[in-house]
């Protein structure tokens, strides 16, 4: 059994369409994408887009996604940061697209990965997504509604 299997339903689906948000943008560019997060509430579903510096370098974007994510809405349920990179499977390196989410209240969360190859500027899958970890979640605390 895996965290995946300990979520709600609406956590697992923001995480999965997190994933296909981020096939999708990675077949927009040979040069990846901005990493984004996806946030879910009852007010429906955010997505946040991450730069730092120069937004081309990936792990300040990332850091700054995870930076902001320490803290979330009293709201917000489940959170979801995606980026593009590279992924080593038995001693291969392909393209992948990685999905951090994390279901709020949670002790762990989830890594996957959804490695690609592209073929004359189209994305092909290579298998399933893969649960890579389950991290500590990156969700420290919740903002506190006004006057509160």
């Amino acid at each position: 059994m895996t965290v995946l299997d300990e979520m709600s339903p609406a956590s697992a689906d923001l995480i999965f369409a997190a994933l296909d948000y981020a096939v999708e943008n990675a077949g927009l560019s040979d040069e990846g994408f901005t990493p984004f997060a996806f946030s879910d509430s009852p007010k429906g579903r955010g997505l946040t887009r991450f730069l730092a510096g120069q937004g081309a370098n990936l792990q300040e974007c990332l850091a700054a996604g995870r930076t902001a994510l320490r803290v979330v809405e009293h709201d917000v349920t489940c959170v979801a940061l995606a980026w593009d990179g590279y992924y080593t499977h038995e001693g291969r390196r392909s393209e992948a697209v990685f999905v951090e989410g994390y279901q709020i209240g949670h002790d762990r969360g989830v890594l996957l990965a959804q490695r690609y190859t592209r073929h004359d500027g189209a994305l092909s899958m290579e298998g399933n997504p893969v649960l890579i970890d389950e991290p500590v979640p990156l969700v420290q605390s919740r903002r506190q509604i006004d006057g509160a």
